[in-house]
């Protein structure tokens, strides 16, 4: 479950949540409707699929994403975002800068959010990865 706890997990769902209310509302943001739900959406749902994974599949809070599936997931989401919804309706547009976006969500993934999650003993000391795989 400490994989939903992530600081910048969290900070993505609440843009999500501050985007939506805001287009309930009719108050535009364009900045933030535009352009940082994008970045955010990689990191979101991987973060997703990676818990997914540590609790159903591995089974271990020690897995981590490999580079492959991260691309992976940026070449789904932009193509399914980007490319299939345009075409399916008229309420999504593509746009080469959401893609760059995604990108960039990724590599922020990959390098700052894709880490094992670390117990804490008692006596306040990590356990390596080693020592307790779940």
């Amino acid at each position: 479950m400490k994989t939903l706890l992530n600081p910048w997990f969290i900070a993505g769902c609440l843009v999500w949540l501050i985007v939506k209310t805001t287009r309930v509302l009719d108050i535009p943001v364009p900045w933030l409707n535009s352009y940082l739900t994008d970045f955010f959406a990689v990191p979101v749902i991987t973060s997703i699929g990676l818990w997914l994974q540590r609790v159903f599949i591995i089974k271990s809070n020690y897995y981590v994403l490999s580079p492959l599936q991260v691309v992976f997931m940026v070449i789904y989401i932009s193509a399914l975002f980007e490319g299939l919804l345009p075409l399916l309706s008229k309420t999504y547009t593509a746009d080469w800068v959401d893609v760059f976006l995604y990108c960039i969500g990724g590599l922020f993934f990959y390098r700052v959010m894709n880490k094992p999650v670390l117990e804490v003993r008692k006596s306040g000391k990590s356990e390596s990865p080693k020592e307790n795989i779940i």
